[in-house]
């Protein structure tokens, strides 16, 4: 099985196929056979088990700037990779999610994926180091990486690393923090907790918004007429949703009990949470997992979307995709959302009354927001296009005094 993904076409002519990059366990980039894309596809199985001498570990930066994951791809990256694409950076996925036939538990899939990432840092010898973070532990080994060789590392910082299970680790994550050339806040609340911790380089970089003609463009060609039919006449609501546990499906499943009048989609794997199709209302469609472009054609059909979330000081991606379709949004009622997109979208507690109600206000005042929303798409981009030269600047190798 593939361990490792790299999006881009790689930083030395000669290494492998322009696209897809797969890493085997020996962990090495020279020349392979074809692999999943072959016939000249955009993906190549290496496979050799040595490496070339211009790659050793003490090599020099050479290759471009790389934006690691320790996640699969399209599964909670999609802010990083368009920021690579801004930044110039290669995409790196790393994931080991299983050994043969066997899942592997959380802490050996980290040891297996530490060992892909040092191997892959010393392939690439990138010149500068982007982490989604968390895990933590993907910082800590670009940092090992990077420190000895003169290399600006930078971490973009989900508002998860204030969860539970990763304020555990805070007390590494601050010294590295301090290290770093830039340490990226997805709002103000985090920036501030960023700037407490001393963090080199805390900047906030917010979510971007999204073209309206892009999105369009990538949901073009998905019919999903055969999925909304179950709707009837009824008001279509989609519910983003992965059942992960910061979101709010069981709210909106009790929600929907209290809404005859609408037909709810919930997005998302429910066999992750345990939810039996049968156990949901009957004006609920449980999705499963739909491909990205089907995803937003779904959205586009729908009169209205949630995006909740359990987690505090959390920007939702989910209202900057409805932003882009026209798709009137109910998002949770957060000091942090409300400060973002007020006047754009409504926002309401989880309780079945309120959320009837914001949703029905969502509609009705869609047309009366049209504009306003037009507007903050074009302001964003105007925003973020400005922050990543920025960004560009500060990680270039004189960008740090």
């Amino acid at each position: 099985m593939p361990r490792l993904l790299v999006c881009a076409p790689p930083p030395a002519p000669g290494l492998c196929a322009p696209g897809r990059v797969w890493l085997n366990p020996a962990g090495r980039f020279p020349r392979g056979r074809d692999g999943p894309g072959a016939g000249g596809g955009p993906e190549r199985m290496v496979d050799s088990p040595r490496q070339p001498s211009s790659l050793r570990q003490d090599a020099a930066p050479a290759g471009p700037a790389v934006f690691l994951f320790w996640c699969r791809e399209g599964e909670g990256s999609g802010r990083g990779v368009r920021m690579a694409r801004a930044l110039g950076a290669v995409p790196v996925h790393v994931w080991r999610g299983t050994l043969g036939p066997f899942r592997l538990p959380t802490p050996l899939r980290y040891v297996a994926q530490w060992v892909d990432t040092a191997r892959t840092l010393r392939c690439l010898r990138p010149a500068a180091i982007y982490v989604q973070v968390p895990p933590v532990f993907a910082l800590l080994q670009a940092v090992l990486y990077a420190a000895p060789r003169g290399i600006p590392v930078a971490a973009d910082n989900h508002s998860s690393f204030l969860d539970g299970r990763w304020r555990w680790f805070h007390w590494l994550q601050r010294p590295l923090a301090r290290r770093l050339r830039a340490n990226l806040a997805h709002n103000e609340a985090n920036e501030a907790l960023l700037r407490a911790w001393g963090a080199g380089g805390t900047a906030l970089v917010k979510s971007p918004a999204v073209a309206r003609g892009d999105m369009l463009a990538l949901a073009a060609g998905e019919d999903v007429s055969a999925v909304t039919a179950a709707a009837g006449d009824r008001l279509k609501v989609l519910m983003v949703n992965r059942f992960a546990p910061d979101d709010a499906w069981r709210e909106v499943l009790r929600g929907a009990e209290a809404m005859p009048e609408a037909h709810f989609f919930l997005t998302g794997d429910p066999a992750r949470a345990g939810l039996a199709p049968a156990a949901a209302p009957a004006n609920v469609t449980l999705t499963g997992l739909l491909p990205r472009p089907r995803f937003l054609a779904l959205m586009a059909a729908c009169d209205a979307a949630l995006t909740l979330t359990l987690r505090p000081d959390t920007l939702l991606w989910s209202i900057r995709e409805c932003l882009a379709l026209g798709v009137p949004f109910t998002a949770t009622d957060s000091a942090v959302t409300r400060a973002e997109f007020d006047g754009l979208g409504e926002f309401s507690a989880h309780d079945p009354a309120s959320l009837r109600a914001a949703l029905l206000r969502a509609v009705e005042r869609r047309a009366a927001r049209a504009e306003a929303c037009d507007a903050y798409i074009a302001r964003d981009l105007e925003r973020w296009d400005r922050q990543m030269a920025e960004l560009r600047a500060r990680m270039a190798p004189d960008g740090g005094g």
